[in-house]
């Protein structure tokens, strides 16, 4: 049998997961892939007060997760998103103790240890112990690319065990293509607080308009050229995003991609970039990203160097090109909305298991 991991109470918990994650269950329940509830608990209160009851917290679902899969069989698959959501101390040797028994899977949302800053001494080293040892424990690991696979091998995993997502799904009932236009204003949608776009504060200096849409939309940033258009849900955006090029970008410069949240984009697949090409929007990412090859290799937007240019790299686009763009978009959408990765990935994986 395949199972995959819901951790917490499912009436409880449910709503409080990410889009990504619960566009994760859909394609997994399509695939007649069963639930194995977890039933942890929540973390507590983060303050010193609370710090020994944090612990028999963390400490209890541990236990919980060596109970559950006490009761699965031999031969049984178990696939596990990660990171977790509720933490659970020394999990790692509850799945090294069913090894053998239990194949374990994990996909990999973020990889922490190279999201913190190892300044942050406390954070990075409890993440980049997870990254290592519980991932070392797992038989395969979906990674997002080739850039975050790499990083998994230098954490010890084995490169015959890491298998590359390429893009994640965006699952919508429907999409309502519209015409696009290259003059159009460039979106820019997601969270637009200053410590994760804090390059915002300079649109103003760049001869190209733009749309906003999200949170923490800071009145400041308006300006002649930026629009804030409103937040919609994950599952709304899609019909109401109005522009060209849908950017992808992060961090305080406009120049290039800096810092740890900018940097982070040589790993990650952006969830972002999914749905941008959901809504049949060609997407401008940063050169340096992960997927800068694969965007321009299939024709489906823009890598550039430095944010501040970007109107003469969008000069020397003909209108035929961006229309082929956008073509090349709409055939990517209707592969993300069906859950076409995932799908690949977990064959994959049922392929080398066959084969062994």
């Amino acid at each position: 049998m395949v199972y995959y991991v819901i951790e917490g109470s499912m009436e409880n918990d449910f709503n409080a997961r990410s889009k990504a994650r619960l566009d994760v269950e859909k394609i997994l329940d399509k695939n007649n892939i069963n639930k194995l509830y977890i039933k942890t608990n929540k973390n507590v209160v983060k303050n010193k007060l609370m710090k020994v009851k944090e612990y028999f917290t963390y400490k209890n679902n541990t236990k919980i997760w060596d109970k559950t899969l006490k009761t699965l069989n031999k031969g049984d698959i178990v696939i596990i998103q990660y990171p977790l959501t509720k933490a659970a101390i020394n999990l790692k040797k509850v799945i090294k103790k069913y090894k053998g028994i239990i194949t374990f899977v994990a996909l990999i949302h973020d990889l922490e240890s190279i999201r913190y800053d190892k300044m942050n001494h406390f954070v990075y080293k409890k993440a980049y112990d997870g990254d290592k040892y519980l991932l070392n424990t797992m038989d395969y690991i979906i990674a997002h690319n080739n850039k975050m696979k790499e990083e998994l091998i230098k954490l010890g995993n084995k490169e015959e065990n890491i298998i590359e997502l390429g893009l994640f799904d965006y699952i919508v009932d429907s999409v309502n293509y519209v015409e696009r236009n290259i003059n159009e204003p460039i979106i820019i949608a997601g969270n637009l607080s200053y410590i994760k776009a804090g390059y915002l504060k300079d649109l103003n200096t760049i001869n190209y308009n733009f749309n906003l849409y999200g949170v923490n939309f800071d009145e400041n940033n308006k300006s002649d050229n930026v629009t804030y258009k409103g937040k919609y849900t994950p599952e709304e955006l899609v019909n109401h995003l109005e522009g060209s090029f849908g950017l992808v970008w992060d961090g305080p410069s406009i120049n290039t991609c800096t810092t740890k949240i900018g940097e982070y984009l040589k790993y990650n697949n952006p969830h972002k970039v999914s749905l941008y090409l959901t809504s049949g929007l060609p997407v401008i990412v940063w050169s340096k990203s992960a997927l800068a090859n694969f965007i321009t290799f299939n024709k489906l937007g823009l890598a550039i160097d430095d944010l501040s240019k970007v109107d003469e790299e969008i000069k020397k686009l003909s209108n035929e090109e961006y229309k082929n763009m956008v073509e090349n978009t709409k055939q990517m959408s209707e592969k993300l909305k069906n859950g076409y990765f995932l799908d690949q990935a977990i064959n994959k994986v049922l392929r080398g298991l066959n084969a062994k």
